[in-house]
């Protein structure tokens, strides 16, 4: 039964994983690190619109001056390509609903520290491990 309840968060996390990965093959790192500030701001928008959280106004300067870092960073390593950008949102999309799912489980699922990562780390092995076989 608490495998059951802990799934999703699982799956959530296999998913961040592996779209990660498969970003990572069609996007550069500077890329990649612009869409992963990017997703801080979806899952602040998230825990808003879920858990009622407000953000403080300090906040969303402090998202603005890092995600214009980022892009000044990455400026002259900036390619994109079609393929890329749907791996990358996917991933936005799974991080952020990793990160919001867990929040929702660590109130109503009880388990210790321990017990989180022990299904985790077990549960992971049965969605991951099928994909690396296939993939090779």
């Amino acid at each position: 039964a608490t495998a059951k309840q802990w799934a999703p968060v699982n799956l959530f996390f296999c998913m961040m994983l592996f779209t990660g990965m498969a970003a990572l093959q069609f996007n550069s790192v500077p890329m990649v690190t612009i869409f992963k500030n990017v997703t801080n701001i979806i899952t602040t928008a998230g825990d808003w619109y879920f858990f009622g959280s407000t953000t403080e106004s300090l906040v969303m300067v402090a998202f603005g001056i890092m995600l214009t870092g980022a892009i000044a960073a990455a400026w002259n390593d900036i390619t994109v390509s079609w393929i890329g950008l749907f791996w990358m949102a996917l991933n936005c999309i799974f991080t952020s609903g990793y990160v919001l799912y867990m929040k929702f489980a660590t109130k109503n699922v009880k388990l210790s520290k321990f017990g989180m990562v022990f299904y985790n780390n077990v549960l992971c092995v049965f969605f991951l491990l099928p994909v690396a076989y296939f993939m090779g």
